[in-house]
């Protein structure tokens, strides 16, 4: 059979349309997602994390803490919360939590939050990066969204930024405000 053949022009051009198709699916899916936590006792952390579809699909999944293949949270996520419409599966031994809806997919542009977990993992464990294996130099908060069921689409990777806890800010803006404060004074009575 000849590359000028009908059948094998028909073949190329059917690999060709499905290599372009598949691409376009998955160029669809992106997001962003953001964690916060509290520390209620002493080492115990709350963690809240809010996913942000910056993607123009919908998502149906999101797994925290994992690449295809490994998990890496070091501390098995225990009183795993959902967002109303949405379940949750600790997986991998656990190390990584996953959420899946089939009927809240959170739309294209929108936000969603109410993914929450606690664990005894420090905020500055998070902030690692893996050391070895699958992952390996990825942090820890290394995360994948699918359109909808997992691993049904190509998904897309993103990395779940930690904000500090919001009594921590606090701290940090009263401190700053009193060093200012107290430094205007003393340069006012100089």
């Amino acid at each position: 059979m000849s590359l000028t053949s009908p059948p094998l022009k028909l073949l190329i051009l059917l690999v060709v349309v499905t290599a372009l198709a598949a691409t376009a699916y998955a160029d669809g899916i992106a997001a962003t997602a953001t964690i916060s936590y509290t520390e209620p006792t002493a080492g115990m952390y709350d963690y809240s994390l809010t996913l942000n579809n910056t993607g123009t699909t919908t998502i149906g999944t999101f797994w925290f803490a994992w690449v295809p293949g490994a998990g890496f949270l070091t501390t098995a996520p225990s009183s795993v919360v959902s967002p109303t419409g949405w379940t949750d599966t600790v997986t991998n031994s656990g190390k990584a939590v996953r959420w899946v809806t089939t009927t809240n997919l959170l739309p294209a542009g929108d936000s969603l939050s109410g993914f929450e977990f606690d664990s005894t993992e420090t905020p500055d464990q998070l902030t690692l990066t893996v050391p070895s294996g699958v992952g390996a130099g990825d942090p820890v908060t290394t995360s994948f969204v699918y359109i909808a069921a997992p691993l049904a689409d190509p998904g897309a990777q993103l990395n779940a930024q930690l904000t500090p806890e919001p009594s921590t800010m606090l701290l940090f803006l009263t401190g700053s405000g009193l060093i200012g404060f107290v430094k205007r004074k003393l340069q006012a009575s100089v």
